[in-house]
């Protein structure tokens, strides 16, 4: 899915009617025949609109009709924020007895 942000439904504001459960993820905005929008939520986060920034997330946040709900951030599932660590090399097997002889107890 790579790298992103996404947009979480954490609660709704006081003069909220409709349906959306927290912890979903914004997914779009769909507009009604009959005239206003629906707010999408997921609980899948490969559903789910990804942002490129926390900023741009933020910004669309910001705007109606998510202004309705009370929202949070989180990275896209699976995202790093730094490279993998290289695998650490293979120690060699330890033995026992030379270990207690470099400790003087043999």
């Amino acid at each position: 899915m790579g790298s992103g942000v996404l947009i979480v439904c954490e609660g709704f504001a006081a003069d909220f009617f409709g349906h959306a459960v927290p912890g979903c993820y914004f997914a779009r905005v769909e507009k009604r025949p009959s005239g206003g929008v629906t707010v999408v939520w997921t609980d899948d986060p490969d559903e789910a609109a990804v942002f490129d920034d926390i900023a741009s997330a933020e910004e669309f946040g910001r705007q109606e009709p998510l202004t309705l709900f009370e929202l949070s951030f989180a990275r896209v599932p699976g995202s790093a924020e730094a490279p993998e660590a290289a695998p650490a090399a293979a120690a060699e097997p330890v033995s026992l007895a030379d270990e207690m002889r470099a400790m003087g107890l043999m």
